[in-house]
């Protein structure tokens, strides 16, 4: 949609000018390098006491076709809730064709605090005739070529996990959004390659979801489980403690 594209861009511009955005910017340069953060378009989504700075920049139409914000039915500049209140950091949603078609945002508070404050780490935009979440494959878009090179797919869970490895040189990886897989995706997925190798969290969840993957695919795929070593919760965790120059990948086939 046309919409997202310009609050993306937006959102990205704020990030590189705003100083208020120096926080995200910070929590993303300690994560990711800078090309990684243009290529998978990144951004910084104001909270409710400075919408305005976007509202500015997108107009307020857009923002609230989107439900990103709403405002009083009788006054309609007073703003009631932003969205994204507490998920600053924005990551763009595409389809295949690199439509952007749902925004998910993430707070930057370490997890104690995300805990203690009872907010979401993540929130995506509302469910829509665009955007529904177990449609889609965070990273497809960018790395479909090198999956079909390859001739086989990374499946991990979430978005900085399918950001990291892509920066490491796994460009054919691709995120879930959980520790399992829909139906849809599988069938999105199965039409570049019938490899797939599971990458999946260090936990419960993670376990399960390997289980549930194989009972239900595993017939039409070559599936294979692949761990990182136990001392790291994600694929993410992994690669953000090896160095650059390290370019030896330590995983374990199950």
């Amino acid at each position: 949609m046309k919409e997202y594209s310009k609050i993306v861009e937006a959102c990205q511009y704020l990030l590189n000018n705003y100083p208020e955005a120096q926080k995200v910017k910070s929590y993303l340069d300690h994560r990711i390098n800078q090309k990684s953060q243009e290529s998978f378009q990144l951004g910084y989504f104001p909270n409710i006491k400075n919408i305005k700075v976007l509202i500015d920049l997108v107009g307020l139409e857009s923002l609230q076709k989107l439900q990103l914000i709403t405002t009083n039915s009788f006054q309609n500049e007073l703003i009631k809730n932003v969205h994204f209140d507490n998920q600053p950091l924005i990551i763009p949603l595409k389809n295949p064709y690199g439509e952007i078609v749902g925004l998910s945002g993430r707070s930057i508070l370490p997890d104690k605090e995300i805990k203690n404050n009872n907010i979401a780490k993540y929130k995506n935009t509302p469910r829509s005739n665009f955007f529904k979440k177990g449609h889609l494959l965070f990273g497809l878009y960018e790395n479909k070529k090198s999956i079909l090179k390859h001739n086989s797919v990374y499946l991990v869970e979430g978005q900085f996990d399918v950001i990291k490895a892509t920066e490491k040189g796994l460009t054919n990886t691709v995120g879930l959004g959980t520790s399992d897989m829909t139906y849809y995706q599988f069938s999105v997925i199965n039409r570049y390659t019938d490899n797939l190798i599971l990458i999946l969290d260090n936990d419960s969840a993670g376990e399960n979801g390997r289980k549930h993957i194989i009972n239900k695919f595993g017939k039409f795929a070559n599936i294979q489980n692949f761990y990182i070593p136990d001392q790291y919760k994600d694929i993410d965790e992994y690669l953000n403690n090896k160095s650059d120059n390290d370019k030896s990948m330590s995983f374990i086939i199950k």
